[in-house]
């Protein structure tokens, strides 16, 4: 009896040790396996933060990117979550860039338009002042010369739908109504003024068709 418990203590001891030396070894194997997890990560870590590196000197260094565009390719590089105080501050140097070409492109775009501004006040300001028809009136009676008077017939004529545009010429009012001359045309009306050297009428009413242009005029004798 006492032969057969020395055997079996002597197996157990026998078991206890492979047990303690399979655990030691599942130990060292998962501290193994957990040191190599860890390199990788950080190999892997240090690759990204090299290829971020090298991503955000070459927006620095590229000139004919949009404020749009650099900030879309900063916005993928800063969503990798990097840690890093290299990254962090070419982060910020692209930042700064991106604001100074923003405020660059204003500023041009503030100057464009100013220019623009004043290009068409020059313009407006050497374009000749615009007559009305009681203006074409007063300077073909005053013209010096008959071609001086056709020319300002010929630019008056343009505010017409057409040379022969009826005008009607009141002479007075009768009974609440009133007693026109003979009808005749802006053409003829004119080719008058020239003639006589005066206006007898004022302008009672204009009317204009859809173009802007007058389609038929009115004018009161003067009293």
């Amino acid at each position: 009896m006492k032969v057969n418990m020395k055997i079996f203590a002597l197996n157990l001891s026998k078991i206890l040790i492979f047990i303690m030396i399979a655990l030691v070894s599942i130990n060292t194997g998962c501290k193994n396996k957990q040191k190599e997890a860890e390199k990788k990560a950080a190999a892997e870590r240090a690759a990204k933060i090299a290829q971020a590196k090298t991503d955000l000197q070459a927006l620095l260094a590229d000139n004919n990117k949009s404020p749009e565009e650099l900030e879309k390719d900063l916005a993928r590089i800063k969503a990798m979550g990097l840690d890093d105080p290299e990254v962090r501050n070419l982060v910020k140097q692209v930042e700064e860039k991106i604001s100074k070409k923003k405020a660059e492109i204003a500023e041009a775009k503030r100057k464009a338009e100013e220019e623009e501004r004043r290009r068409k006040e020059e313009e407006e300001r050497q374009k000749p002042a615009k007559l009305s028809l009681n203006d074409y009136f007063s300077r073909i009676i005053a013209s010096n010369n008959a071609n001086e008077a056709n020319n300002y017939i010929t630019e008056a004529l343009k505010l017409f739908a057409s040379p022969e545009t009826p005008v009607l010429i009141a002479i007075g009012v009768f009974g609440g109504e009133k007693d026109y001359d003979k009808p005749t045309t802006i053409k003829k009306y004119l080719e008058y003024l020239k003639d006589q050297k005066k206006n007898l009428n004022n302008i009672e009413n204009i009317a204009y068709d859809n173009n802007g242009k007058i389609k038929e005029l009115e004018l009161m004798r003067k009293k």
